[in-house]
């Protein structure tokens, strides 16, 4: 990137810039004449003299003259309000386009980063420059150029026209102008300067803030909040230090650009006054030259902002671009333009006096000479700092070489585009990164090179997206397409979609992980309209769970849904329900004040009843959490009731204590109704209801039914030979509710849900289901083992001719490690595999092993041979 900003500007920008100042020069003479048409107003139309007596042959009259000067005035002021109206958008366009391009040139440039800087420049440090920190400068590319010569423009008209008045008054208006030239750039760059430091202290105190949240389980826990917080203090006061002086000196500018600026109408008043006393000049004359110089301030004023805004973001500009541009960048031509044949890399892997440092002083890889035959799998061992991690990063192409000779297949990777090793060579590290978004999106991750087919766009679709294109190309961002399928189906080795799920199926059960993303696929919902399939074979799953919860004795851990029978792992509200509901004011903590719900509990005679018990609740709350402190977890785990409403509650118990149920308003009625309506009679043993209440309850939601049948708007109701879209997949098969009051119930339900599911060829589409899980910010709902496994399985998904793995799998236990890495091994028979392994003893899997000491390679062959006759394998085993 350019680190000056108007060459940066005007190589991107010249035309627009071009076109803005042509309709900057045409506003010109409007604006002059604009100035002029007041005093011939004053001077000849209200005055009475030098009026024309015809004008284009129309009789022309004082009053007629008059008009018809005010309405040209009044035509000018249009036009010209018209043409800054339509400069300023223009401009704003150009500056919005620009900021985009600069924030794309800058996101390119980190794709460019070699990995060691990320070691020194934090997420935190960049994020703010390409987001935050470019946002002024945005803002004054598109009125970088214009402005001054527009407002400059301005200022020459306005003196021009006021020196055609009188010479004297000319003079007097630019009379204090060579003291601010003189005076306020000096002033200028002491603000600079500080400005700078302003933006390096901030920029230093964002990355430290990150860095405690990062480590802030290390503060607590080593007691050191006191230590950071003084830090962070430190750090803030440096920043308002600086921002102190700034303002300090900032606003001394502008009482100079004041002062001075007032002090010119002295002049005008005292030298033009007596000028028109002495009849050298006209009232109207000295009337236009104090209205020119008024409208001299603005544009005066806006020199003066445009050079402090032009410094401050020049600084910015030039400290953001000086942080993009680290040495050893991989080379722009190495990333854009992909060849149109990606070569295969099916042959040799071949090393020739390969170094490699990371700041080049010290080598991490000294002078590395081997070779790898094709579809040989070799181990790498070593301990952390061997090079071994960083010959993985080699290989991958992530790093390159600072000496010596890399090649694979005959194609030298010092100066191959990074298109070939990025589809050819899967890599797979430890912490590798997981993406937000789905599993599928991660999965397939490896195969998105590309569009390569297009979204299906309708008309008003398809019209927005020709605007986004142009755009696009306009502020030199990319016109892929991201909604388009990028999926490279080819490269995968399938045809299409249904195959390359298939693939998918097969592979997550290579890196045993299709149990996991089977249960993902269980915790999901299907729309049975369109998968009618899969929602008929769910159903009829229903019968063949209740027969093998018989089987296996556990009919004791799950309540089967029946119409007729009240649920004692359900509340009273769901019981009532027995459905999803589909309206927010039928959800189970809102239905107390439903009043349709109310009338219903009134008709069958169980409103009066709920209430109560809702009361002996409350009473029991506020009897048992009297004397439990406010800020205890009691109330979260057990009340009914918050400790904010508890005193709310004690007036309500109080009143029916004494007999007043009738006082109490609807309002709180339907507080004590909604206490009731939670109570789930396997968990909540209260005894406030008594017998004949669940039977009533079944009455009330056969009413219900009755009153709402067909309204699936408000309630999905639960049927045995339906599936509800609203219910998960595994409610869906499971039909009925997991037993609170039995000892491992959930797990016991879940495992036999499994089983049936597989059973019944549920599996497939459950892991294709399981696929649009999200994983969370950074996968973070997945655990460590699943996120490595996830990786593994994200290059093998590419169809490799190599592989690169660097202790993938250091997060599995040690059986689950093993089982992985000889599934893989298996996949990978007549392909080239380089593994980096956590646990030297791993290495026998492998045709051969390199043991890595000091970044050298110390020893090299067969498990067998290094494990009788080497000494630092065996020392690594050991």
């Amino acid at each position: 990137m350019d680190r000056s900003l108007f060459r940066y500007i005007l190589r991107h920008t010249w035309r627009s810039q071009a076109f803005l100042l042509v309709l900057t020069c045409i506003s010109f003479p409007l604006i002059y004449i604009n100035l002029e048409l007041p005093k011939r107003i004053v001077n000849n139309a209200i005055q009475g003299k030098n009026i024309p007596e015809t004008w284009f042959g129309i009789p022309v009259t004082q009053v007629s003259y008059l008009m018809a000067l005010s309405l040209l005035l009044l035509a000018l002021i249009t036009i010209n309000g018209g043409l800054k109206y339509w400069i300023n958008v223009y401009s704003g366009v150009v500056g919005e386009r620009t900021l985009r391009r600069m924030r794309h040139d800058l996101y390119q440039q980190v794709l460019r980063f070699p990995l060691p800087q990320f070691k020194t420049m934090s997420a935190g440090e960049i994020i703010p420059m390409i987001v935050a920190e470019t946002e002024p400068v945005g803002g004054f590319i598109g009125e970088a150029i214009v402005l001054p010569i527009f407002q400059g423009g301005l200022l020459v008209t306005y003196l021009v026209f006021i020196f055609n008045q009188d010479l004297w008054l000319g003079l007097a208006a630019i009379a204090l102008y060579p003291p601010q030239v003189y005076l306020i750039p000096r002033l200028q760059r002491k603000i600079n300067l500080l400005a700078k430091e302003r933006v390096q202290t901030a920029r230093q105190l964002s990355d430290r803030i990150g860095e405690s949240v990062a480590g802030f389980a290390e503060i607590r826990g080593n007691d050191t909040i006191a230590l950071e917080r003084a830090d962070i203090s430190h750090r803030l006061g440096r920043i308002y230090a600086i921002r102190y002086d700034i303002y300090k000196r900032k606003f001394f500018v502008k009482f100079l650009n004041n002062f001075l600026a007032q002090i010119t109408p002295f002049f005008f008043y005292s030298v033009g006054g007596y000028l028109v006393i002495k009849g050298s000049l006209s009232l109207g004359a000295l009337v236009a030259v104090l209205a020119a110089y008024k409208d001299i301030l603005s544009p005066w004023k806006e020199l003066l902002a445009w050079y402090s805004t032009k410094e401050d973001v020049r600084i910015k500009h030039e400290q953001i671009v000086s942080q993009f541009d680290p040495p050893g960048m991989l080379d722009r031509k190495l990333l854009e333009d992909p060849p149109q044949a990606i070569p295969k890399l099916v042959g040799e892997i071949a090393a020739s006096g390969l170094t490699y440092s990371e700041n080049g002083v010290a080598n991490k890889v000294e002078r590395l000479t081997f070779r790898i035959d094709a579809g040989e799998h070799v181990a790498v061992v070593g301990t952390g700092y061997s090079g071994k991690e960083d010959l993985a990063q080699l290989l991958a192409r992530l790093n390159l070489p600072t000496g010596g000779r890399l090649s694979v297949a005959g194609v030298v990777f010092n100066d191959v585009h990074q298109s070939v090793p990025g589809r050819r060579i899967a890599y797979a590290a430890q912490n590798a990164h997981v993406f937000s978004g789905t599993l599928a999106h991660n999965l397939y991750y490896g195969l998105k090179h590309a569009p390569v087919h297009p979204f299906p766009y309708d008309d008003e679709g398809a019209k927005l997206r020709e605007q986004r294109v142009r755009d696009a190309l306009a502020s030199g961002n990319s016109p892929d397409d991201v909604r388009a399928d990028w999926i490279d189906y080819a490269a995968a080795g399938v045809a299409g979609e249904g195959q390359l799920a298939a693939l998918a199926i097969r592979v997550l059960g290579l890196v045993d992980m299709e149990r996991a993303v089977i249960g993902y696929g269980l915790a999901g919902t299907v729309d049975p309209h369109t998968n009618s399939d899969f929602a008929a074979k769910a159903v009829a799953a229903r019968a063949k769970l209740r027969e093998r919860a018989k089987r296996d004795c556990l009919e004791a851990c799950v309540e089967f849904f029946d119409r007729d029978a009240y649920f004692a792992n359900m509340s009273i509200a769901e019981n009532i329900l027995f459905g999803t509901p589909r309206h927010p004011d039928f959800q189970p903590a809102r239905l107390a004040e439903n009043p349709e719900i109310v009338a219903l509990l009134r008709d069958v005679g169980l409103l009066d009843a709920l209430q109560e018990a809702g009361a002996k609740v409350a009473a029991l709350m506020v009897e048992i959490f009297a004397d439990v402190a406010p800020d205890s977890e009691l109330f979260e785990q057990y009340s009914f009731i918050s400790a904010e409403d508890l005193p709310e509650f004690r007036v309500l118990v109080s009143k029916y204590n004494q007999g007043r149920m009738a006082a109490i308003s609807d309002h709180d009625k339907a507080r004590l109704l909604a206490l009731t309506f939670r109570l789930v009679k396997s968990r909540h043993r209260l005894g406030v209801l008594d017998e004949s209440i669940p039977r009533r309850i079944v009455q009330a939601r056969n009413e219900f039914t009755r009153r709402f049948a067909g309204r699936d708007d408000i309630c999905e109701f639960f049927q045995p030979d339906r599936y509800s879209a609203a219910l998960s997949v595994q409610d869906n098969l499971l039909f009925g509710r997991v037993a609170f009051d039995q000892a491992n119930a959930q797990a016991r339900i879940s495992a036999m849900v499994r089983d049936v599911a597989s059973e019944e060829g549920l599996n497939d589409e459950l892991v294709r289901l399981g696929l649009l899980f999200d994983v969370g910010s950074n996968g973070s709902r997945l655990s460590y083992s699943e996120r490595q496994r996830l990786v593994i399985a994200r290059g093998l998904m590419k169809n490799p001719d190599v592989l690169v793995f660097n202790e993938p799998t250091s997060g599995l236990d040690p059986a689950t490690e093993l089982r992985v890495l000889r599934a893989v091994l298996a996949w990978a028979k007549g392909r080239t595999v380089l593994w980096t392994l956590s646990r030297a003893e791993l290495a026998r899997e492998f045709d051969r092993v390199l043991v890595f000491a000091d970044g050298q390679l110390v020893e090299e062959g067969s498990y067998d041979e290094l494990e009788r006759g080497g000494k630092a394998l065996a020392s690594l085993v050991a």
